[in-house]
């Protein structure tokens, strides 16, 4: 393992080599300093660390040439984990949205980072805000942030932020063209973005589970054809937006529904569980039932690929990649610089990753 670490403001340069028991490591391209270990294992935690100290004295590791499950990028960020990682990718580039809390909660920073590292748009949010959620309308040059249960939108061309929903008790958010789904005033709403029209509304009410937590779920497909929601602990509604027939799934076990995603052939509808059950559900919308045959572990975050057919699952410092065609897992590989947990979005070629020491990541595909 080698790794290549450049200061962008200095040109200085940094590498550090592991060969089973033995670490070299150089800087500006002069000669290595061997340093030797009892073990493999003990080499790459020395790695690891000294990488993360590079990191945070503000180095970038770039590497194009990096091999499936190895990272491309890796830049740090800020500390301060909130519990929340806002991360939103662009399929089509690699580019992606990232945001972080400047001190106490002064300010939230939303950068656009390239596939370098290098940041191309900085917005800037008062202070006293959270952002729980980003989501990129690309049809429309909008961010849309669920900051504090409330939706709003930044326009990335005259950075301006429309705020299309009050402070709610709960929220959820999702987007597919130019059309996104929120949750405003006891409804879900679908609204187009284009258009600034409202296409569909449902009056729901959200059952609390455990007697804390309201359950509010909803998504769109990819191709905007079909919404997935879920207000009761015990079923999720599916609508067909052409038609408004809905249809209902009696989930596997009660558990409080923390996010999904459809399929990019929507053929099949994942859930992720936060209480009840961790683990990552997939239901037939053929049958409307639960696949058997899928059972994975418990998961934290999870992110799909509409046009390569890819699912990434992240769980215990470990990402697991599978191949929707087939349902069958491909790779897997190790999360660098993160504690417990992450967020997952895919980019055109890389899968991005935001982890709670606030780093932010680029890991190839093939």
């Amino acid at each position: 393992m080698e790794r290549t670490l450049t200061d962008r403001i200095t040109n200085k340069t940094w590498s550090i080599r592991q060969s089973g028991n033995q670490v070299y490591i150089a800087s500006n391209g002069g000669k290595a300093k061997e340093k030797g270990f009892d073990g493999p294992e003990q080499a790459a935690k020395y790695v690891q660390k000294e990488t993360w100290s590079r990191l945070k004295k503000g180095f970038v590791l770039h590497n194009p040439q990096a091999g499936a499950g190895q990272p491309v990028l890796h830049r740090y960020i800020g500390g301060g984990y909130t519990g929340f990682m806002p991360l939103a990718a662009t399929q089509d580039t690699n580019t992606f949205f990232c945001s972080y809390v400047i001190g106490q909660f002064e300010k939230a920073e939303i950068y656009l980072m390239d596939d370098q590292g290098e940041k191309q748009t900085t917005c800037e949010l008062p202070g006293k805000q959270l952002i729980f959620d980003m989501r990129y309308c690309a049809a429309q040059k909008i961010l849309l942030l669920n900051a504090d249960h409330q939706i709003a939108g930044l326009s990335l061309d005259n950075g301006e932020i429309e705020r299309y929903t009050p402070m709610m008790p709960t929220s959820t958010l999702s987007v597919s063209g130019s059309s996104a789904l929120w949750y405003d005033k006891s409804s879900l709403v679908v609204y187009d973005l284009g258009t600034n029209t409202i296409r569909y509304t449902r009056q729901v009410e959200c059952e609390k589970y455990g007697g804390h937590s309201l359950q509010l779920c909803a998504i769109l497909s990819h191709d905007g054809r079909l919404m997935a929601y879920c207000t009761r602990t015990d079923e999720i509604v599916i609508v067909d937006m052409t038609t408004m027939q809905e249809r209902t799934i009696a989930k596997d076990k009660n558990a409080m529904t923390s996010s999904m995603a459809f399929s990019p052939d929507d053929r099949w509808l994942f859930t992720q569980e936060q209480y009840g059950s961790w683990s990552l559900k997939c239901y037939d919308l053929n049958t409307m039932t639960g696949c058997r045959d899928w059972i994975t572990p418990e998961i934290k975050s999870f992110a799909i690929h509409e046009r390569r057919g890819l699912l990434a699952v992240y769980n215990y410092g470990k990402i697991q990649l599978f191949d929707l065609h087939t349902m069958k897992p491909t790779i897997a590989f190790e999360v660098e610089h993160v504690v417990k947990n992450c967020t997952l979005a895919f980019t055109k070629d890389y899968l991005a990753v935001y982890t709670d020491y606030g780093c932010v990541s680029l890991y190839a595909l093939a």
